[in-house]
């Protein structure tokens, strides 16, 4: 398949009210383009890509590990990292490409068509093939509980993009204070993008706020890390906040799954570009306007049918009848995606068994 291919929507409710949407050279066009390969979807709509905040690609397949609740993220991590031991050790020996071309399709399934990877960044993620675009620019640390030069971490962040880190993990009084050390320690500004931030009280979220920083919330995760998550509707008006689904150690499902969960707070984290903003983002991509990247999903009754990354279909669902290179299915729903899945399948199956699971959901292929 052509990756420049033309495409018609026909039939879509879009974002700006219309009947159809145009994909032209990898961009949303004003007209449709005279060679585009049509696709009809009545009854369906056409959505700009879903951006996930905050992911740890190569753990996708991973269940979620331990018995919380956990005063602090750096008490779960040394209660469950045991290397030698299952279900651990298993998981481990699928080679970490494999792993990160799970959690890029991870998000594809969810709907999600850019992610941000906290973790060292990968050659391969940064390729037209990799299932989902990864955020490129940006730095980044791991927590201060396991960063010995967050300072140096800063200094190699560029100039104007995202700093994020895992800070206020925890429910204790260390927690709370981290944001205030940071702050001493002149790392605390406008490029700061703070993940999950549950021990941060009210001082501490509005230190954040004035300071020009922004927040990443992944409810489910914390939920089972910590037995408690934020109240979004309560934090500082002024500060920013997305939406992450973190990985399946801690995480429950995709993001699909997270967004529900947010419920009737997920209005402030999910309209108007949150994450484009919190990651900055500008070229467009969450607006679905005309120029702009072509990252759309399509869904019908909230079900996903179809993706597209900069123009390229990377997902159809398998009543759409588009040919793919691999066919997957996921919590029962089946899909042909712009994979090798059925070569991934026998590399995972080699370590894991015939019974994998993705987001904590059974996939297989078909």
């Amino acid at each position: 398949m052509n990756r420049d291919e033309n495409w018609t929507l026909r039939g879509v409710k879009s974002v700006d009210g219309g009947s159809s949407v145009w994909i032209r050279e990898g961009r949303i066009a004003a007209t449709p383009s005279p060679d585009a390969r049509v696709l009809d979807l009545p009854g369906c709509v056409a959505l700009p890509g879903r951006i996930n905040a905050h992911d740890h690609l190569e753990f996708a397949l991973f269940p979620r590990l331990g018995a919380g609740p956990w005063p602090n993220a750096k008490t779960w991590a040394e209660a469950v990292y045991r290397p030698d031991a299952s279900p651990v050790r298993e998981h481990l020996r699928v080679a970490k490409a494999d792993r990160l071309l799970w959690g890029g399709l991870r998000n594809l399934l969810g709907g999600v068509t850019t992610v941000c990877h906290h973790n060292p960044p990968q050659p391969a993620l940064f390729t037209k093939d990799f299932p989902v675009r990864v955020l490129e620019r940006y730095g980044w640390a791991h927590s201060p509980a396991f960063e010995p030069d967050l300072a140096a971490r800063r200094r190699a962040t560029p100039q104007g993009a995202p700093f994020l880190l895992h800070l206020g993990e925890g429910t204790d009084e260390a927690s709370r204070r981290e944001i205030f050390d940071l702050d001493r320690a002149g790392l605390l500004d406008a490029q700061t993008v703070v993940v999950h931030g549950v021990g941060l009280d009210a001082e501490g979220l509005e230190l954040l706020a004035r300071r020009g920083g922004a927040l990443v919330w992944c409810p489910s995760s914390n939920l089972f890390t910590l037995g408690r998550t934020l109240d979004v509707d309560a934090l500082p008006a002024g500060l920013p906040v997305a939406l992450g689904t973190d990985s399946p150690l801690t995480g429950a499902g995709d993001w699909s799954d997270e967004a529900a969960l947010a419920g009737e707070q997920r209005a402030r984290v999910l309209s108007g570009g949150a994450a484009a903003r919190v990651l900055r983002i500008d070229d467009g991509r969450e607006t679905g306007a005309a120029g702009a990247p072509a990252d759309v999903i399509v869904l019908q009754e909230s079900r996903l049918v179809a993706a597209f990354v900069g123009g390229r279909l990377k997902l159809a669902a398998e009543e759409i009848g588009v040919a793919l290179r691999g066919r997957i299915e996921y919590d029962g729903r089946r899909y042909r995606v712009d994979a090798d899945v059925e070569a991934l399948f026998e590399r995972t199956a080699a370590a894991l068994g015939d019974e994998i699971r993705l987001s904590g959901k059974p996939v297989r292929p078909w």
